[in-house]
């Protein structure tokens, strides 16, 4: 048994203080900072994951045809050096000669060999084998590239150019937004507020339509658009099915006006208001957050639609930018720079429309979640 000395009497014992705890508030404090970083490395990578496709895509639009298909690729877009010679345009490459590496410009090329010239002296001419030259390449974007995709959508025989096209998305994306909000809002308040018999069956029936891919009713509603109601070849067939409403939208409305005080629409009804009235004066001017999102939602696939506009348009001149890109593509070969760079132009009204609201949008999609 250990011995234990017990104070004397007036002898007073040292009393721990908070310093001796401080190793271990330390440890707590690395800790938080280790989960701190831990968590910015994951948002990084994550962010990475979605950034690096757009950012490869801005630098294939800056490419030359050749620096496309460059190995290895490189993310900077490069060009190979030119020089003028006697008003001609030449590129430049770096050829060994008798042990020596120069920077000759490239005339012609026949058999493997190359006729080279030096920019200093052009009267001599050099004729070498093309395995010992290589092109210099420059870093330089090249920025005609979109101006050259914009007039490669052009037709000049329809009177159609590359801002039709995007005129046309507008006007699908505009009015589907529309039909969205006034379709999905009452019937959202219809399910979340107003009591009705079965009403969370056919709630239960609306969601299940989520699980029914397009292909399933793709071509049902190809005969009753183009069939039936002879809608073929306008924007109709893209535009009157989003007043109608759909599922998810319609979710995402319920849950943001559940988390709504029933106290709010009490107080309304003790006043007098009907129904609808509640609806338009109290909660949709509540809703805005929620309303954000889902016209953002909406743009994004009313503008990025492909399967759509190929199903019922078949005049060019009512073609949408995203069925307009499809001609970059050839038979034989795809100028993918040219694509990338009308496939910028097409994603800047996302980026600028995603700029001024993702406040507001970022705020109507934690909302919904709120409340089962």
């Amino acid at each position: 048994m250990a011995n234990t000395t017990l104070p004397q009497r007036g002898e007073l014992r040292p009393v721990s203080t908070p310093t001796e705890h401080r190793p271990w508030l330390g440890s707590h404090r690395h800790q938080e900072q280790l989960r701190t970083l831990g968590s910015f490395a994951a948002i990084v990578l994550v962010g990475l994951f979605f950034i690096v496709p757009f950012l490869w895509m801005l630098s294939t639009a800056l490419k030359s045809d050749q620096d496309v298909f460059r190995t290895p690729p490189t993310l900077l877009p490069h060009d190979v050096r030119q020089v003028t010679i006697g008003g001609a345009i030449y590129p430049v490459y770096a050829v060994e000669v008798e042990g020596q590496v120069r920077e000759l410009a490239l005339l012609t090329i026949a058999d493997g060999r190359g006729d080279f010239v030096d920019p200093a002296v052009p009267d001599e001419i050099l004729n070498i084998r093309m395995r010992y030259a290589e092109p210099i390449l420059d870093v330089g974007p090249r920025w005609r590239n979109f101006p050259d995709a914009l007039n490669r959508a052009t037709r000049p025989s329809l009177n159609v150019n590359f801002w039709t096209y995007i005129q046309n998305s507008l006007i699908v994306a505009i009015f589907s937004i529309i039909g969205t909000l006034l379709s999905c809002a009452p019937a959202a308040y219809g399910f979340a507020r107003v009591k009705w018999w079965g009403r969370d069956v056919v709630f239960v029936l609306v969601l299940a339509t989520m699980m029914l891919p397009f292909q399933v009713t793709m071509i049902p509603l190809y005969i009753l658009f183009t069939g039936t109601l002879a809608w073929g070849n306008t924007f109709l067939p893209l535009i009157v099915p989003t007043f109608f409403g759909n599922a998810f939208d319609i979710f995402l409305l319920r849950q943001f006006f559940r988390t709504i005080p029933e106290e709010l629409a009490d107080a309304a009804r003790i006043d007098g208001a009907s129904e609808f009235r509640i609806f338009w004066a109290i909660m949709l001017p509540l809703s805005k957050p929620v309303l954000a999102a889902i016209t953002v939602f909406t743009f994004l696939w009313a503008w990025n639609d492909f399967t759509g506009p190929l199903l019922y348009l078949t005049d060019p001149r009512r073609f949408t930018m995203a069925l307009r890109l499809q001609d970059f593509q050839g038979q034989h070969a795809v100028s993918w720079n040219l694509l990338m760079a009308a496939a910028a132009v097409f994603t800047v009204p996302i980026v600028i429309l995603f700029f001024f609201a993702q406040r507001t949008f970022i705020q109507g999609v934690k909302l919904t979640g709120l409340k089962g």
